[in-house]
């Protein structure tokens, strides 16, 4: 996987247009997409440090150097790998277009603030 395949992939996974990273990154959406195609492959340090607070994942991983989207969610993965109904749904999350998905962030975060978390 390449670094534009990370952005283009978390990108997704958080429902967030090119237009809309672009504009946050401070960059056309041409640039973006440029990145996520591998037609420019040499991203500016800079725009790697912004993307990846964007995108909320470590630099080191946009770079491929990292596996784990971040430190704080990698101890998740264990957890994650071993409930077999959090991962099936998961799984059928990926699958979901983005406006069923965020259907589900937005029903998610409703009950966790119902919660008082």
């Amino acid at each position: 996987m390449t670094v534009g395949d990370r952005i283009r992939k978390k990108r997704q996974m958080l429902g967030i247009s090119q237009t809309e990273l672009a504009e946050k990154a401070k960059i056309s959406k041409q640039t973006l997409y440029k990145y996520e195609k591998n037609i420019i492959t040499n991203v500016p340090s800079n725009k790697i440090e912004e993307i990846s607070k964007i995108l909320n994942v470590s630099e080191s991983y946009l770079m491929g150097w990292d596996k784990n989207l971040n430190k704080e969610n990698s101890d998740l993965i264990p957890d994650i790998l071993s409930d077999s109904d959090l991962l099936q749904h998961i799984k059928k999350l990926m699958c979901l277009n983005n406006e069923h998905r965020q259907a589900i962030y937005d029903n998610t975060t409703y009950w966790y603030e119902k919660e008082g978390h």
